[in-house]
């Protein structure tokens, strides 16, 4: 007995089996912490890129907010620009017919369609078209 109680006074069971314990834990709490550690670099970076992300849609709002203020500001231009169009095109139409006017001085008495100097009945109405004659005046006399 005297021999157990030695061997159990210099070699305690129960104090191994907690010293490998521990020695366990701590052996764990190493991997662990270097897992830890890994994982928050990790976490780190994905921090930062949610932060600059953040930066970058702030931007982004603030432009879509900048090009919608411009999209109704150039709402009124386009308008005018519509109704300038059509206005340029009652003019087109309006010196057309001024080109027309001056092009054929002649018009039908009876239907009023423009007609050429050289004719002398209406190709509309087929009214024998009388000519104005205009009076000649000789050079000598012109002066």
């Amino acid at each position: 007995m005297w021999g157990i109680t030695c061997a159990i006074a210099f070699e305690n069971p129960v104090e191994t089996f907690l010293n490998k314990i521990l020695t366990d834990a701590k052996a764990q709490s190493a991997v662990e912490a270097q897992l830890l550690e890994e994982k928050g670099e990790i976490l780190d970076a994905m921090n930062e890129t949610v932060e600059s992300n953040k930066e970058i849609l702030g931007h982004v709002r603030d432009l879509v907010y900048n090009v919608r203020t411009e999209v109704k500001e150039i709402q009124p231009l386009r308008e005018s620009v519509e109704k300038m169009k059509t206005e340029l095109s009652g003019l087109r139409k309006e010196v057309k017919r001024l080109e027309e006017k001056a092009n054929f001085q002649n018009l039908c008495p009876t239907c009023g369609k423009p007609l050429l100097p050289e004719f002398r009945i209406c190709p509309y109405c087929g009214q024998e078209i009388k000519l104005h004659q205009v009076p000649v005046i000789a050079l000598k006399d012109y002066k």
